[in-house]
């Protein structure tokens, strides 16, 4: 029997963006989600009890037993919820944070993970240098998503008289993005090798500075 691999889960948020909205919308579903199956069985028991015990028991003793699963619900929405930073992710607005779940095609999903995967390495040198690379690295991300769109409508497009142009023109833009993106992922990765290296440390900075100075999308 064939076994499901997960896929590995990356993400990044917007530099400066507000986590917090995407948390509280993250807790209030993670407690829809775990209140709807107790509240169906609640208001189900609730009256059976009712039924059962307005028969067989004095009324004052089938009210509070008919309350219990409704006390039990009660119980259950006050708990504290715990949270995984990915279901914070996925409550995330698009403007906010980018992630593997948005990236339909493999290869373009597998390309942004690694430039995450490579920034990650990043993370102890220099706090300026970072932070523009955290910038350029974010532009680069969201760019790569918006074109999956456009990737997609140039495999399904047919390559008519009226459109070769226009395709033709497409194709290169992508075909640029695609070039600036790869010279930029080259440059990370040299980075986050050198770190895992223990290379000289100016060597490092001089890396560091080159991928600050690049600017993917122009």
């Amino acid at each position: 029997m064939n076994q499901v691999v997960p896929l590995p889960r990356w993400w990044m948020w917007r530099p400066e963006a507000e986590v917090g909205p995407a948390r509280r919308a993250a807790t209030r579903r993670a407690r829809r989600d775990r209140i709807r199956p107790v509240a169906v069985l609640a208001v189900v028991s609730a009256g059976v009890l009712a039924g059962v015990l307005g028969v067989t028991a004095p009324k004052w003793w089938w009210v509070g037993l008919a309350c219990v699963p409704l006390l039990v619900l009660a119980l259950v929405a006050v708990l504290p919820v715990r949270l995984a930073d990915w279901d914070v992710v996925l409550a995330g607005s698009a403007r906010d944070v980018v992630h593997c779940g948005q990236f339909t095609d493999p290869v373009q999903r597998r390309r942004a993970g690694r430039l995450c995967v490579h920034f990650d390495a990043l993370r102890g040198l220099e706090a300026r240098r970072v932070a523009q690379v955290e910038l350029l690295l974010w532009r680069a991300l969201v760019a790569l998503r918006d074109s999956l769109v456009v990737r997609d409508a140039l495999r399904r497009a047919e390559n008519r008289p009226g459109l070769a142009a226009a395709i033709a023109e497409t194709t290169r833009e992508l075909a640029e993005l695609d070039r600036r993106l790869d010279q930029f992922e080259d440059a990370l990765r040299i980075v986050a090798e050198e770190i895992v290296e223990e290379s000289d440390p100016d060597l490092t900075d001089s890396a560091l500075r080159r991928v600050a100075s690049l600017d993917p999308l122009h």
